[in-house]
C-alpha cells in the first residue's frame, strides 16, 4: 500500500528536520515511482503474505498501487474516488473512499502522504515526528476510530537526507503490513508510465 518519500534536510550545524520541511521536501515535481516488498501479517493465517511491486504518485492527489507478484491488482485513489483491479479474476471496483474503513482510510493516507498533503493528514491523523542525527520517523495515528477498536497507525522510517525505506500500517485488528522501499524515480516517463496505467484501469 504506499508514498512516501520522505527526504530530509540536511543534518549540518543546528539545523534539524521537521515534520513541515520533511513534507514539503516530499511532492514530486512531475510524477514518482517507488519499488516495493510488502509483508503481511495475519492473525488468522499461519504463514505470512509476501508481495511486491510500485507505488506511483502525481500532484495533486493522484496514488496508484501496482502490484505485481504474487498475482497482477491495480488499486489507484484520484481525489475521492477509488478504482480497483484484479484482471486474474475479472474482478473490477469503483467507489467513494470511505475513511471509517480500514483500508480505505489507510489508502487515503497514502494518497497524503506521496503528494506531501500536510493538511489533509492533519485533518485526520495525530502526526509525531521524531529525528536523530541519523534518522527520522514519522507516525501518524487516527483520529476517528470506534471506542471499542484501537485506531489505525502508520509508521514511516528513512534515513536522514534519503528517502523512506521503511513503512508500517497497523490495523484495529491487530494485522499488520510492512514495506521495504527502494529510492523514488522521478521524470517524464514515470509520468507516462503512470498515465498508462490509469488509462487502462478506467477502461478496465
Amino acid at each position: 500500500m504506499l508514498a512516501i518519500f520522505l527526504l530530509s534536510l540536511p543534518a549540518m550545524g543546528l539545523a534539524q528536520e521537521s515534520i513541515e520541511s520533511v513534507m514539503a521536501r516530499m511532492k514530486p515535481d512531475i510524477a514518482v515511482q517507488i519499488a516495493y516488498q510488502e509483508t503481511r501479517y495475519m492473525g488468522l493465517f499461519d504463514d505470512d503474505w509476501q508481495g511486491s511491486g510500485y507505488l506511483y504518485a502525481q500532484m495533486p492527489d493522484v496514488m496508484l498501487k501496482q502490484q505485481l507478484q504474487p498475482e497482477i491488482e491495480i488499486m489507484a485513489a484520484q481525489g475521492s474516488q477509488l478504482t480497483y483491479s484484479k484482471p486474474a479474476t475479472q474482478t473490477f471496483h469503483q467507489l467513494q473512499i470511505d475513511e471509517s474503513n480500514p483500508m480505505m482510510a489507510s489508502l487515503a493516507a497514502f494518497k497524503g502522504i506521496m503528494t506531501g498533503n500536510l493538511v489533509y493528514l492533519r485533518q485526520l491523523y495525530d502526526l509525531k515526528f521524531i529525528h536523530s542525527e541519523s534518522s527520522w520517523t514519522l507516525e501518524m495515528t487516527a483520529k476517528d476510530h470506534e471506542e471499542n477498536e484501537a485506531p489505525i497507525i502508520i509508521v514511516m522510517q528513512g534515513l536522514n537526507q534519503k528517502a523512506a525505506n521503511k513503512m508500517a500500517v497497523i490495523l484495529p485488528d491487530g494485522d499488520r503490513s510492512t514495506y521495504k522501499l527502494s529510492q523514488p524515480q522521478q521524470g517524464a516517463a514515470v509520468k507516462a508510465k503512470l498515465a498508462t496505467l490509469l488509462q487502462s484501469l478506467n477502461g478496465h
